[in-house]
């Protein structure tokens, strides 16, 4: 399988070999990282040659420096690997407009979307892909000062303003799915308010502060019916690489052997971004925390309280006893976070 697309910046392509299909569905894939990939035109030139890189994890053929693209050049991948040669058919670049907003509601059930909208002024671009970053702050429901390790039978100091607090966390995720849409239906070549992502009631990532960057792509047609037709198939399977439920083929093949089953689809686009921020006051209703009251403890009894889920939020020393909280309302962490916080939030604390 080929994934990617060929771009002026940050071309890059992921070689797999999928299941056939009649194998079982336990197997995986395996990535191909053996081979050697170019761009190349339809004027007989070596357009740019990709270098080997790991990804998050994953083997990715990528363009090291920026191509552009002539107007009138049609362009095509092609990959070698061992003595097979694989190509794509030559392809005119689709031009990308930009986003006009990224939006975003909550429904009646409590549920959230998050939605685009876009519009090609010259009223070329009719097929759009996206893909999305997200990224989220969460805040405890209150700050420990102090923390009773079990194992230790310590009672460790938080500080605020240090990375060893409870307090503030981050997480992220990207897009998996095959996200696309069309304007083909209208008589604007506009698109308003497409759902891109949705999340059920009382998410994690509204807890305080939630980003999104959206990544927009124009795409021919017959892209998008190839695309449309194997997000269904993996939504039937329910793997990308399980065994396919059609037999699925886009523009590549296999050179030497026709015959030889190629999937992936590739066309020649640019990228257009955007981010927003969502604050969790902006949202109504918003209190996924469900603390209730706070409990007391003495230190003799701090055992009790580790086994009941609590865990200290401060010490009363007028009184001479811990106020305890439940560890989910005072750990990040336990609501998926981690101290990894974005080189780009907006914030200055740990």
């Amino acid at each position: 399988m080929v994934e990617g697309m060929i771009m002026e910046t940050g071309t890059s392509i992921r070689l797999s070999r999928t299941v056939s299909l009649y194998s079982n569905l336990t197997d995986s894939f395996q990535g191909v990282n053996d081979a050697r990939v170019q761009i190349i035109d339809d004027k007989n030139n070596v357009v740019a040659v990709t270098e080997l890189q790991i990804i998050d994890g994953k083997t990715i053929y990528a363009v090291p420096s920026e191509i552009t693209f002539t107007p009138g050049t049609k362009y095509a991948l092609h990959i070698q690997i061992g003595g097979k040669h694989y190509q794509s058919a030559f392809v005119s670049p689709v031009h990308t407009p930009e986003i006009d907003k990224i939006n975003w509601r909550k429904n009646p059930d409590g549920s959230m979307d998050i939605m685009v909208s876009t519009h090609d002024p010259e009223n070329q671009t009719e097929y759009y892909r996206w893909a999305f970053e997200e990224d989220w702050e969460i805040r405890s429901a209150a700050f420990s000062s102090l923390w009773y390790e079990i194992s230790t039978g310590a009672i460790i100091e938080h500080n605020l303003f240090t990375s060893n607090n409870k307090y503030y966390c981050w997480a992220s995720n990207k897009s998996k799915s095959i996200i696309l849409g069309t304007s083909d239906r209208f008589t604007e070549t506009a698109i308003k308010d497409k759902v891109i992502h949705n999340f059920p009631d009382s998410n994690t990532r509204f807890s305080y502060l939630y980003s999104i960057l959206v990544r927009q792509y124009g795409i021919e047609k017959e892209a998008y019916l190839f695309l449309d037709n194997l997000q269904k198939n993996i939504d039937q399977s329910g793997s990308l690489f399980a065994p396919l439920l059609t037999e699925i083929r886009g523009n590549i093949t296999c050179l030497s052997d026709s015959d030889e089953p190629v999937i992936g689809f590739i066309v020649a686009t640019n990228e257009v971004a955007t981010r927003i921020f969502i604050n969790m006051e902006d949202i109504e209703g918003e209190d996924q925390y469900g603390c209730g009251n706070s409990r007391n403890f003495t230190r003799n009894q701090f055992e009790n309280m580790f086994a009941l889920g609590y865990n200290i939020e401060y010490y009363n020393s007028a009184a001479g006893y811990y106020v305890c909280q439940r560890v989910r309302c005072l750990d990040c962490m336990m609501r998926g976070g981690t101290k990894n916080k974005p080189d780009f939030w907006p914030n200055d604390h740990q």
